[in-house]
């Protein structure tokens, strides 16, 4: 239909996944997709509705940073909502043309992951004819890495330059880049010569199934590690250098502490039994996996280092949400720098200090104390995607 509105059916979010023979899909209402259809506009129903309300949303591997930046906050406007706004996320590549001149924007996260720039190209051609803003996403510092990063990039030679290359080279192509972080914006702007916007992350209360906790814990605390086990390994310590190691065994040991992780790291051998041991999860039920164990601390250790400085502070959203006092590194630029000091463990912390730390958070008025600095900060710096701010700001940036 000439002139027609590219609409998505709302309510429904399609993902084709070239891995499988035909598409498959996560639906809060019914959409089915074959495998041919991955560049039609079949996707759509099509109306003839000159205003400009479709945005159109290209996830790359389902990772929690496709979720977290783009594929939870759009589920906000999937139903009737104050924007206009009629988001359709898909790995589906639109090329109708009167399609696209009904639409508001296209986002394409990961922009140097494979076939991503050629997508980028694809899209940056029509964007001038269509009237659309082609738009990225970048959440992590991508060629300045950790220790442990970069022993896994070690088989790639010359990665960092052949990152900033390949950044330098699609980056132009969008008319917004948008990043996680102040420092992640400064580095993209001195490195790369590009200016970026922020768009800080949020959390959604609601798949955490958040309940505002109003009394401590009784009995023993229920201790969980929110960081990932990429982010240390037996030879590279990573995250966890310092004190953290010996003072999660020490507790666990002693039988203090409940300790709960996913995975069962090295760093835990000889304690089989001891601990609480989490199978791994994709992100979507990971909330509900989390929120399901009930933890009383929430622990988000960082080493100091650049890759670490770009991270945003989603780890204090999601404690807050899940209702758990939060424990974090202090350091220059870290992203949790500006939580009160009595919940930052600094680099040269020893277990003594970690034990006064969390001895001293244990007690039942500065647990509430923390717990409700963290609510409050939820509320004041909106950072719920049910929060009618966050939705003006990120409708503002992507949009």
């Amino acid at each position: 239909m000439s002139g027609a509105l590219l609409f998505h059916i709302p309510c429904a979010i399609s993902f084709y996944t070239p891995q499988h023979s035909a598409a498959s899909s996560f639906c809060i209402s019914t959409t089915f997709l074959s495998a041919s259809h991955k560049r039609s506009s079949k996707l759509f129903t099509t109306f003839p509705i000159m205003i400009r309300t479709q945005v159109i949303v290209h996830p790359y591997d389902m990772a929690q940073s496709d979720w977290v930046r783009c594929i939870l906050p759009c589920t906000q406007f999937m139903g009737p909502n104050d924007f206009q706004v009629v988001p359709s996320i898909t790995q589906i590549v639109c090329a109708n043309k009167d399609a696209l001149k009904q639409t508001r924007a296209v986002i394409l996260q990961k922009p140097t992951a494979p076939g991503r720039a050629q997508l980028a190209l694809f899209y940056a051609k029509l964007k001038k004819e269509c009237g659309f803003k082609l738009v990225t996403d970048l959440d992590d510092l991508q060629w300045d890495l950790s220790p442990v990063i970069a022993s896994y990039a070690k088989q790639i030679p010359n990665h960092d330059q052949m990152m900033l290359t390949s950044l330098k080279q699609v980056l132009p192509l969008f008319d917004v880049v948008v990043c996680s972080t102040r420092y992640l914006a400064s580095r993209i702007k001195s490195d790369l010569g590009v200016n970026a916007v922020v768009m800080p992350n949020g959390i959604s209360k609601s798949l955490f199934g958040m309940s505002q906790r109003t009394s401590a814990f009784t009995g023993k605390p229920k201790v969980m590690y929110a960081g990932s086990l990429g982010h240390f390994t037996a030879e590279i310590p990573g995250d966890l250098e310092g004190a953290w190691i010996p003072w999660i065994r020490k507790h666990i040991e002693d039988g203090s502490i409940d300790f709960q992780i996913f995975g069962e790291p090295d760093f835990l051998k000889g304690l089989d039994g001891k601990f609480t041991k989490i199978p791994f999860t994709s992100f979507l039920p990971f909330a509900q996996t989390v929120a399901s164990h009930k933890p009383d601390f929430f622990l988000a250790p960082l080493a100091a280092n650049n890759f670490n400085r770009a991270k945003s502070d989603l780890k204090l959203k999601e404690a807050t949400a899940l209702g758990a006092v939060f424990i974090g590194s202090d350091f220059a630029s870290s992203p949790y720098s500006y939580i009160p000091k009595e919940q930052l463990v600094g680099s040269g912390a020893t277990v003594d200090d970690l034990d006064a730390i969390f001895r001293n958070l244990c007690e039942p008025e500065k647990f509430m104390q923390a717990l409700n600095w963290q609510y409050q900060a939820m509320e004041e710096k909106h950072w719920a995607h049910e929060d009618p701010e966050f939705q003006k700001k990120y409708v503002a940036t992507y949009f």
